[in-house]
């Protein structure tokens, strides 16, 4: 009946109702077989953007890592060198203990060696910047000939620990010497702090 009914339609109208069929047909097959896929497709375009751009913020932030790391390294190998210079509490005591000797190995005579009040036991003074360094002054006057005097700087200026030389006053003294008087400042740390990136 149908069939009929579609055989006894005109040849146009016969192209239009199979053309609509057709578009009917291939609405339900798209629908059916490729929409499916499109929100995968377009799922994985999405993934693909997300990935590049992680990708890219984990390469910046390894360049940032490896700059600090090389960064720490530099400033690990400056405070090496810098713990190197200062004194220990028992050094410093050291020092005084044998500076006798260098004052004599210069070839000239200690005559007297005063800590600067203001620099007191650096094991009491708690520094205000919050750092464990303390700095200690002290005065030493020798008597010698002058160029026992540069001696005796040189080997403060070549000692193992750093002495800075804050200042160097030379009088002219009995029997043809020059008297000396210096002061010393030495760096000492409470107590040394291992890195902890080793």
């Amino acid at each position: 009946m149908l069939l009929d009914k579609i055989t006894q339609i005109q040849r146009s109208h016969r192209r239009v109702v199979l053309a609509a069929m057709a578009v009917i047909a291939s609405v339900g097959l798209y629908r059916w077989i490729l929409a499916p896929y499109q929100g995968q497709l377009l799922a994985a375009q999405q993934f693909e953007s997300t990935l590049d751009s992680a990708l890219h913020k984990t390469g910046a932030l390894g360049a940032t890592l490896d700059e600090k790391k090389a960064n720490l390294d530099g400033l690990t190998k400056k405070s090496g060198q810098l713990r190197n210079e200062v004194f220990t509490i028992n050094e410093v005591s050291e020092f005084f203990a044998s500076l006798q000797n260098t004052v004599r190995q210069a070839g000239c005579v200690l005559q007297s060696v005063s800590e600067i009040p203001d620099s007191r036991d650096s094991a009491q003074i708690q520094p205000e910047d919050g750092s464990n360094v303390a700095a200690r002054k002290a005065v030493v006057i020798i008597a010698g000939g002058y160029n026992n005097i540069i001696e005796f700087l040189k080997k403060l200026q070549t000692n193992q620990r750093r002495v800075w030389i804050e200042s160097v006053r030379m009088d002219a003294g009995g029997n043809g010497k020059l008297k000396c008087q210096a002061v010393l400042t030495l760096y000492s740390v409470n107590r040394m702090e291992t890195p902890l990136y080793e």
